[in-house]
């Protein structure tokens, strides 16, 4: 990028965009934010655009640009959800499962102790999820496929409907340990977004 201009510029035009709804037209600039993506790390556009594809139902692109973005440093929590629940929407367990065994952010101290290695435990991150939103959902998703990974190695078929039924289960529990209706309902929208769009 040559100037901070363009940079504004880019910012300015994606959260029109997204304000608007308009996700295509952001997808559409994804080659170009993507050149230009370190100079971006600063704002919340490159996790804008992984969302757009998320919900534009592009599976393999939001785990392609995810990855690049990876490769490039850059990770947020809103960027690990949206990858994560596209590695769900292709049925892609062991993708999720590599990419959150590369991921920094997950990997931190501070960040592993609400992970649970021995099977999906989302009470320990209840006490989390009124402070920090985005961090509790990654982490849902993170322990959810997790727990799908490790019910795999016992042989058991994964196919579509088992994890869609593993992600309304998961959702009743979390509705049942008094998680919030915000995090709840997103969710639920998400899930149904891959299951029934």
């Amino acid at each position: 990028m040559k100037f901070p201009k363009e940079k504004v510029r880019i910012i300015q035009i994606v959260k029109s965009f997204w304000e608007s709804g308009d996700y295509n037209s952001i997808f559409k600039l994804r080659d170009e934010i993507m050149m230009i993506s370190k100079e971006l790390t600063d704002s919340n556009v490159l996790d804008i655009v992984l969302a757009s594809s998320f919900y534009l139902s592009r599976y393999d692109d939001t785990i392609l640009l995810g990855e690049e973005l990876l490769k490039n440093g850059y990770e947020s929590f809103h960027s690990i959800y949206f990858v994560l629940l596209s590695c769900l929407g292709r049925l892609d367990i062991f993708h999720g499962v590599s990419i959150i065994s590369r991921s920094k952010l997950l990997n931190s101290l501070e960040i592993k102790e609400y992970r649970n290695f021995d099977g999906a435990n989302y009470s320990n991150i209840l006490n989390i999820a009124e402070k920090n939103e985005m961090l509790s959902l990654a982490l849902i998703i993170v322990n959810f496929i997790e727990g799908l990974s490790r019910e795999n190695m016992g042989e058991k078929e994964i196919d579509y409907e088992y994890v869609m039924l593993r992600s309304f289960e998961m959702i009743d529990t979390l509705y049942e340990l008094g998680y919030s209706s915000n995090i709840t309902n997103k969710l639920t929208e998400n899930i149904k977004m891959i299951f029934f769009n």
